[in-house]
């Protein structure tokens, strides 16, 4: 997920502080003057450290709060074209910018585990046959179906639709077809004939990255000494 992050920081190797760069600031470089009275103030207070440009690289920014929460801790990679080091973000209340900091290291994010919600596509399939009940134990082994198939499914090599605005380490991703084949064939031995037209058009109206069988995919980051 990108957040609005700045992709220029300017850096205090000495501090271990960053300050965002406004892209006008960035002509800086090319002789133009900045005006930005942070900037200014930051050049001042770290005059005789080490200083340098550090850019942000790849899409992927951490949270350790869902996307829509101001307070939560961001966490991302950048390089100052010699050294990976990663980037953390956090503010102590609502009113106040975010500061940022950094660490020499590498920000690892690796999808981990593949998941479905298990409560909503059972009281989804069980809805799909209303006013009939469908038996309790045809719905567990439907469930049991549905995560023996998934995981034999590689997390990396989903194709992610887009993040889960409840959880900022969960994506989502649409069911591979030739996983989706194999819970067309292997419901046809779980169901009865007169179910199957209904589990039918359920798995096919869920299929999508919007549906009940949609994959919620884990992701996991580790901090790597560079």
């Amino acid at each position: 997920m990108r957040w609005p992050t700045k992709d220029l920081l300017l850096a205090c190797h000495d501090c271990g502080v960053l300050l965002p760069v406004e892209p006008t600031e960035a002509a800086e470089q090319a002789g133009a003057a900045p005006e930005d009275n942070d900037y200014l103030t930051f050049v001042a207070v770290h005059a005789t450290h080490r200083t340098g440009h550090l850019l942000r690289q790849g899409e992927e920014t951490l949270s350790d709060q869902p996307l829509w929460d101001p307070m939560g801790t961001l966490a991302f990679p950048a390089t100052d074209g010699e050294q990976p080091y990663v980037v953390i973000a956090r503010r102590e209340s609502i009113e106040e910018a975010r500061t940022y900091r950094f660490t020499s290291g590498i920000l690892e994010c690796r999808n981990s585990e593949v998941l479905v919600d298990d409560s909503d596509l059972r009281r989804g399939l069980d809805r799909q046959f209303f006013p009939y009940a469908l038996r309790p134990t045809k719905l567990d082994l439907f469930i049991s179906v549905v995560h023996d198939i998934i995981s034999h499914i590689p997390a990396d090599a989903l194709e992610i639709a887009f993040d889960a605005a409840d959880d900022p380490a969960i994506s989502v991703a649409r069911m591979p077809t030739e996983s989706y084949q194999e819970l067309l064939t292997r419901c046809t031995e779980i169901f009865d004939p007169w179910e199957w037209p209904r589990v039918s058009r359920f798995l096919r109206d869920n299929r999508g990255e919007d549906g009940l069988l949609a994959l919620r995919v884990r992701r996991q980051a580790n901090l790597l000494s560079a």
